[in-house]
């Protein structure tokens, strides 16, 4: 537990004062954010808001799990490659959209990379865990059934649900990025549970690696949440998709390894609907030529029937609590007889 509150107080205090120091570099050289057209009209007025705050809190978790991983090793000679793979993917993804926000910088542009590009990508980030999880973590193949004790050996057909789980949390992520720290504090609360299912892995069912997948989701968590300080309505800096592919990699990698992956689709429930609210307006558009939603994804469906963007940002928080809850619940039914 001491491991955990360590990365918890180095990871949001170095995000804390860095964020501080982004956001003054920014505005010095008057780097900002690029708003897309075709959003809603009262974004218009966050246009130059300094952007790419997600390589903060990437670099700050990151530094958090290496200080703690450092003198656990020291004190103990213990360390797991898992806790250092989930550090990686989150990496690789958060570099990604690195790419994508610098383009969009460089064009002066909200778009950067094209989203075929952005794919690719992250096939290949996919590519690199596959090779990586069966030939040096020997990751088990199996679905964990909730409410049961059932777990469903797939073989190699495994492999395609991980990819499918990394390619379409990360978007889902990048999605709910559209309204000052909702993405930040949607992954917060996510990221919060899972270091609990980490914990309870750890001391109850003694999962060796536990300890370091709750040790990366402390250090992740409280690296959003010094960057909340700055990102919360009105924000002060922006994520961007640095910090969004990046939180969305390493919420897939964390709920893969710990082999919660159905769970991920309760706990991660607002993800969902983000996703499949955009799923919706494109498919029924193409078919009706009609939109369900004033605006897709559907934050701004409520933004444009008038709520204030602080109440949408707070509602789908509360939201996020709500799955985030039902999915430990679920998960811990397992531990009552």
């Amino acid at each position: 537990m001491n491991w955990i509150f360590l990365s918890l107080t180095i990871g949001g205090v170095i995000s804390l004062l860095l964020t501080t120091l982004f956001v003054s570099f920014q505005k010095k050289r008057s780097i900002g954010e690029k708003i897309r057209m075709d959003g809603p009209k009262s974004h218009s007025t966050k246009v130059g808001t300094p952007t790419m705050g997600g390589v903060i809190f990437v670099l700050s978790s990151t530094a958090a799990f290496t200080i703690v991983s450092l003198l656990k090793y020291y004190r103990h000679e213990d360390y797991s490659m898992e806790g250092i793979f989930i550090a990686s993917i989150l990496l690789l993804c958060s570099m990604v959209g690195f790419i994508d926000d610098y383009m969009a910088l460089k064009k002066q542009r909200s778009l950067g990379l094209r989203g075929w590009i952005k794919i690719f990508l992250l096939v290949i980030i996919c590519i690199y865990f596959v090779l990586f999880s069966k030939y040096v973590l020997d990751l088990a193949t199996y679905i964990s059934i909730p409410f049961t004790n059932i777990n469903f050996e797939l073989g190699n057909w495994y492999y395609i649900i991980a990819v499918f789980i990394i390619l379409s949390t990360t978007n889902a992520v990048n999605l709910t990025d559209g309204l000052d720290g909702l993405a930040a504090g949607s992954s917060s609360i996510v990221l919060a549970t899972f270091c609990f299912i980490a914990f309870l892995e750890w001391t109850i069912l003694d999962v060796s690696y536990g300890i370091d997948v709750a040790v990366i989701g402390a250090s992740a968590l409280a690296a959003c949440i010094g960057f909340l300080w700055w990102n919360t309505a009105p924000a002060e800096i922006f994520m961007g998709d640095t910090g969004s592919f990046g939180l969305g990699g390493l919420i897939a990698a964390i709920a893969i390894v710990l082999k919660q992956e159905i769970l991920l689709i309760v706990i991660g429930g607002l993800f969902v609907i983000e996703t499949l609210s955009v799923i919706i307006q494109v498919l029924w558009f193409k078919t009706s030529k009609k939109r369900v939603f004033k605006m897709a994804p559907i934050h701004h469906h409520f933004e444009l029937l008038g709520w204030p963007e602080i109440k949408v940002i707070i509602r789908f928080w509360l939201i996020c609590a709500i799955f985030s809850a039902l999915g430990f619940f679920i998960y811990y039914l397992k531990f009552i007889d």
